[in-house]
């Protein structure tokens, strides 16, 4: 029996190899969607190394489902003819094929559902295939001859999944079903990345990818299509900041060895030098940072008048020519000039801006340095020049004072507070570098995309490092400083520090709870004033951050406390209240009570006194 059984299976899995035919049904995909097209293929194959002469295959399908669109002859070709739900395919004598058939079918799906095509193979009472066979009688393998189609209707889910732009923050917060944004970009911004992502994988998005910005407003739109063939559009107003302007002023001028300084609108100045002036150096700062300039530098001069020009073209393609004309006198000397003014001054080799009788800067160096090398000239060669506090300057603020003396005692004072880097800080140019040891220093001059990575994040907080972040001027003098270790967030977040209004002086920030800020408050205060600190909430609620801060060489220090805004004034803004006024807020009632009733007793006491004194004749009861 079990020989038998063994036999059997044998010849059930060889029979396919004795008879060399098969039959096939396969499709492109078995859960196609309401609307779209579904190709299914038939290998009708008699064997490798047989001839056909004849065929004969009838393919069923349910044309409550499916609605046949087209007939493709792949291989070999013979005749076939519809009718509603078969599909008959015939090869009639003729020449013999080598190999069978492969044909395609196309059908269009027209409703959701489970249907079957197959290959029909019924047989007659003698057990003869009378639907599907080869003329010479073998019959056609039927295991494979049926497919399934599940088919379902499409998806109308049109909402994307996300929608972000790298490097910048899109307003207001990503919601799928907001449709609209904004964002400002920099004017240095040329283009963005818009990147989205599919709330349904059945979608397509088209919209993303680089778009190009044009000064102003730039319109981007994203379109989310669904399935079937619904959309929705989700669009992104950015505006390029715009900052070129006609400006061609000067903040300054600056002829070594002259005493010529910028007045606002004029563009033609003159001096004289003594002869043993052989070369002046000529510096200008423009109004608008995004002019250009030229004809600065070091000018050889001539026994007589020396003319030279600097041309000053605006961001917008306005141009301005200044000229300076320096005379170079045939006499030795000049009559001498009173002054305790400097004619220029050089910090490091850096040329300091003197214009508008400026007396402060801010200044900034490396850890290195242990002392400044000034060079200043005087207006007057009479006058002296003591300078104080540039000797073993330590890490953080520095205050140097540059005295200048005239003979007759008047005095001009000049302050330079220079910021040295930490001594155990290692500087950084790329805020997306983790790969840091220890505390790290990030300076820039920019507040644009100032975002930090999460990978750097992480490598701070898992070394326990601080990112001294500082926002500096042109002379790497310090405008802010975060000392960033606390309570960081996982992902990117951005450190921007904004002035929001002078009066009273506020910033918003998103800079978390904990982490100390140094800022320069730009001589709004005096040295020595004592300032409040107050923060407040969306909800407009004030909390007093610190009651006492004072300012010293123009900056403040205090610990952020995870709020968004911060106002610094002399003001107060909420009242703090005093042990005795907690008291009485916690207890008033009670008090009030007992005073009443203290009160009370006392009229009730003396009311009973006196009626007693008159039952006992001691007193009338009038």
């Amino acid at each position: 029996m079990k020989r038998n059984i063994i036999l059997l299976i044998i010849l059930f899995i060889a029979f396919p190899c004795f008879t060399k035919a098969a039959t096939e049904l396969g499709a492109s995909t078995q859960n196609p969607v309401v609307g779209s097209s579904v190709y299914v293929q038939l290998d009708a194959n008699y064997g490798e190394n047989y001839q056909i002469s004849s065929m004969h295959l009838v393919v069923s399908y349910d044309n409550k489902y499916l609605k046949l669109e087209e007939v493709i002859w792949l291989q070999n070709r013979g005749t076939y003819k519809t009718s509603s739900g078969t599909i008959t395919i015939d090869k009639d004598g003729g020449s013999y094929w080598d190999t069978g058939a492969i044909i395609q079918f196309k059908f269009k799906v027209l409703k959701s559902g489970l249907s079957t095509i197959s290959v029909d193979a019924k047989r007659d009472s003698n057990n003869a295939i009378i639907d599907s066979y080869y003329s010479n009688g073998n019959p056609i393998g039927q295991s494979f001859g049926k497919v399934s189609i599940s088919a379902t209707e499409p998806s109308s889910s049109s909402l994307i999944g996300s929608l972000y732009i790298d490097g910048f923050d899109i307003q207001p917060t990503f919601s799928r079903t907001n449709y609209s944004y904004t964002l400002t970009v920099p004017p240095n911004t040329t283009s963005v990345d818009i990147k989205a992502k599919k709330g349904d994988e059945s979608q397509t998005i088209t919209g993303t990818g680089e778009k190009k910005l044009q000064y102003g407003a730039n319109r981007a739109r994203v379109i989310v299509t669904a399935q079937d063939g619904s959309s929705r559009t989700y669009e992104i107003m950015i505006y390029r900041t715009d900052n070129r302007t006609g400006d061609t002023s000067l903040r300054s001028i600056n002829v070594s060895n002259t005493n010529i300084k910028y007045e606002e609108g004029k563009t033609t100045y003159e001096t004289t030098v003594s002869r043993s002036i052989d070369s002046v150096l000529i510096t200008a700062r423009t109004s608008d940072a995004n002019a250009t300039l030229s004809g600065t530098g070091k000018k050889n001069l001539a026994i007589g008048k020396n003319t030279f020009t600097l041309t000053v073209t605006s961001s917008g393609g306005k141009t301005t020519t200044y000229t300076i004309i320096v005379n170079r006198s045939t006499e030795e000397f000049q009559t001498a000039v009173k002054s305790s003014k400097l004619l220029s001054l050089k910090v490091n080799n850096l040329v300091l801006d003197l214009a508008n009788d400026r007396t402060k800067w801010l200044y900034g160096i490396t850890n290195e340095y242990n002392k400044l090398d000034i060079e200043a000239t005087t207006e007057s060669s009479t006058a002296t020049i003591d300078i104080q506090g540039n000797e073993n300057l330590k890490s953080g603020l520095n205050k140097i004072t540059i005295i200048v003396t005239e003979e007759n005692e008047e005095q001009t004072e000049y302050t330079l507070i220079v910021y040295k880097n930490p001594s155990n800080a290692t500087i950084i140019n790329d805020l997306n570098n983790a790969n840091i040891s220890g505390d790290v220093i990030y300076s820039t001059s920019s507040q644009a995309n100032l975002t930090i990575s999460k990978e750097l994040l992480s490598t701070i907080k898992e070394n326990n490092n601080t990112l001294y972040y500082n926002v500096v001027n042109i002379y790497n003098g310090l405008l802010y400083q975060i000392a960033l270790k606390k309570n960081l967030p996982d992902n990117d977040f951005n450190l921007l520090f904004t002035k929001k209004a002078d009066n009273p002086l506020s910033y918003e920030t998103n800079i978390p709870a904990g982490n100390e800020v140094l800022l320069y408050l730009d001589d709004l205060f005096l040295d020595n004033q004592i300032v409040k600190i107050y923060t407040y909430n969306e909800m407009g609620q004030y909390t007093l951050l610190t009651a006492g801060v004072t300012v010293q060489n123009g900056y403040i220090s205090f610990t952020t406390n995870g709020q968004t805004n911060y106002i610094i004034t002399t003001s107060t803004l909420i009242e703090v209240e005093g042990p005795f006024d907690k008291l009485v807020k916690k207890y008033g009632v009670y008090i009030i009570s007992c005073i009443i009733i203290v009160i009370l007793g006392f009229i009730g006491f003396n009311y009973y006194n006196k009626k007693k004194k008159a039952k006992e004749g001691k007193e009338p009861l009038y």
